[in-house]
């Protein structure tokens, strides 16, 4: 896929020119970055039309991969994919619940990062991805047809302790806000989550 292509040469290109797989020091962020996210969530999403407003919600299992390179002092670059999966999420259509419409819903987000640490050895860390994805649903197993795509954006902040030398583990609080739409219809998706992150770098 197209967007997978662009997630691989933004990571390469990253790790190419930021000297990624140099030695780093020890208890330092700096050099090579691989990051895994999980958590827990709650997704909020709406859409409206021709007089029918359709609303989805439900809490989700939030998690992440990214890979990338540190070019600056604290500073980290590169690629990858936001995976938050809601099982059995609550629909309602103007205001009226819908039982069992919808099996799953999946919040996809593929994408550049940004992660800086303002200070190098020490664990307080913002994070910026603004991607592209959707709002992929799923009735009874069976994923298929159309699906709301656009920006998917996450803004996130949190504090990470060192395990070891190179691994550190903490927790972040994330935001992604998505303005999707398909057809013509727009479609907002409002996503806090809270999930452990686990940090080679």
């Amino acid at each position: 896929m197209k967007l997978y292509g662009t997630l691989i040469g933004a990571i390469l290109g990253t790790l190419v020119a930021s000297n990624a797989l140099a030695a780093s020091a020890p208890e330092t962020h700096d050099g090579f970055y691989m990051q895994l996210q999980g958590g827990l969530g709650y997704y909020s999403t709406s859409a409206e039309t021709l007089g029918v407003k359709a609303e989805y919600s439900g809490a989700t299992f939030a998690t992440s991969f990214l890979l990338g390179g540190t070019p600056g002092a604290g500073l980290v670059v590169g690629g990858g994919m936001i995976l938050d999966y809601g099982s059995s999420p609550t629909v309602e259509i103007n205001g009226q619940e819908v039982p069992n419409s919808i099996s799953s819903q999946y919040i996809v987000g593929i994408g550049p990062f940004v992660d800086y640490y303002p200070d190098p050895k020490g664990g307080l860390h913002f994070q910026l991805f603004p991607g592209w994805g959707g709002l992929e649903s799923a009735s009874n197993g069976n994923v298929g047809g159309s699906d709301p795509t656009g920006l998917v954006l996450s803004l996130g902040g949190g504090y990470e302790w060192w395990l070891s030398d190179q691994w550190s583990a903490g927790v972040l609080g994330r935001l992604i806000y998505a303005p999707l739409s398909m057809n013509d219809v727009d479609y907002t998706v409002v996503e806090p989550a809270v999930v452990a992150s686990f940090t080679y770098h």
